[in-house]
């Protein structure tokens, strides 16, 4: 009986603790803002002037940083959401992602916001067969300013409408869909992310399952369809390769040990097809999209700012180094599109239109 009472006693106080404790944190709560605290960049200014132009996606539309202001490309989004901006090199066009509800295409634009032309037609005109429809993300233009990486859903499964892609190549000046670099593992999602590197090689995230878990690996791809060279561990969980541009270095986004609740920013060599031991640049933080300076200065990437979940640009000074600055918030309440790493141009003499 003596021991009932004891038991029920301390039932009381854990249930009276824990209302204690709930009527705490609702007395220091906070109104979250709203979608109505997102700006449009271009009535904003970054905190401080990167070199060269970043091309940026927020909300479907596509905007261009250079010497400080924000410039909006007034793209159209009547037929889906602009997005992935690619600059292409010896000139100042940029290839971008067009997606609609069921399939998305790759146009050229100038650096106006004008489409040059559409690059590929994904659409299949059979309502009856939309399987057939196909995706095209991440481009990634080559150093000759022509040759055209992407990841592409081809060879399509439509028996069992599995939507896996792999890393194709093409030219602007030709067929776009040309090559096949890399085989997927199946009902993964594929590779991604493709980036070209000065060797010749191709980087990308590629996604395989194992142990009844999904995860990524930084991979490299030599000769089209040969097998990759994986760089990291099916443990380390990273993908979104960027990197330097001298080719030595890769930042990159890993999730391993955060039990899917965080991410981590990490540098690491890479000497011979082998990655050097990882330094962690930004800890467990929600990180997206790292993308070096054309000069290799630092590299910037995405990462959320407060409890808005807003996903804003940051920049990390001599990220390269042993000792890089502290990261550095570039904008405010502008929540890009974190499935959208940026594009760095070098040119920072791009026209501009009127603010």
């Amino acid at each position: 009986m003596k021991r009932a009472l004891t038991v029920i006693l301390l039932l009381a106080l854990m249930a009276g603790f824990g209302l204690g404790v709930n009527r705490l944190i609702a007395s220091r709560k906070h109104n979250i803002p709203t979608e109505s605290s997102v700006f449009i960049p271009t009535v904003t200014r970054p905190k401080i002037v990167l070199p060269g132009t970043l091309y940026l996606a927020q909300n479907g539309d596509i905007y261009r940083l250079s010497d400080g202001f924000f410039t909006d490309l007034h793209l159209s989004t009547a037929s889906g959401s602009w997005m992935q901006p690619a600059y292409v090199p010896k000139s100042q066009d940029i290839v971008a992602v067009l997606r609609a509800a069921e399939y998305s295409n790759l146009y050229l634009l100038n650096s106006q916001g004008s489409i040059i032309r559409r690059l590929s037609n994904n659409a299949n005109v059979h309502l009856d067969t939309v399987y057939l429809n196909h995706w095209m993300f991440y481009p990634h233009m080559g150093a000759d300013g022509n040759t055209l990486y992407f990841s592409y859903d081809q060879p399509k499964n439509s028996s069992t409408l599995a939507v896996d892609f792999s890393v194709w190549s093409g030219t602007l000046s030709a067929k776009l869909a040309t090559a096949q670099l890399t085989n997927s593992n199946p009902f993964t999602g594929g590779d991604v992310d493709p980036t070209p590197m000065a060797s010749g090689t191709i980087i990308y995230s590629k996604y395989a399952i194992g142990s009844g878990n999904a995860y990524s690996q930084v991979a490299l791809q030599g000769k089209p369809l040969s097998r990759p060279i994986i760089l990291t561990t099916p443990a380390q969980d990273c993908g979104q390769p960027a990197p330097s541009p001298d080719g030595t270095k890769v930042a990159m986004i890993c999730i391993g040990g955060t039990g899917l609740q965080s991410t981590r920013l990490e540098v690491a060599t890479l000497t011979a097809g082998k990655l050097g031991t990882p330094q962690t640049l930004v800890n467990n933080c929600l990180c997206s999209a790292p993308v070096w300076a054309p000069d290799g200065s630092g590299l910037v990437y995405y990462n959320t700012a407060d409890a808005t979940g807003h996903f804003e640009l940051w920049w990390i000074k001599g990220a390269w180094s042993a000792a890089p600055s502290a990261p550095l918030q570039v904008t405010t309440n502008l929540d890009f599109d974190a499935s959208s790493p940026p594009s760095w141009s070098p040119l920072s003499s791009v026209p501009v239109m009127a603010r």
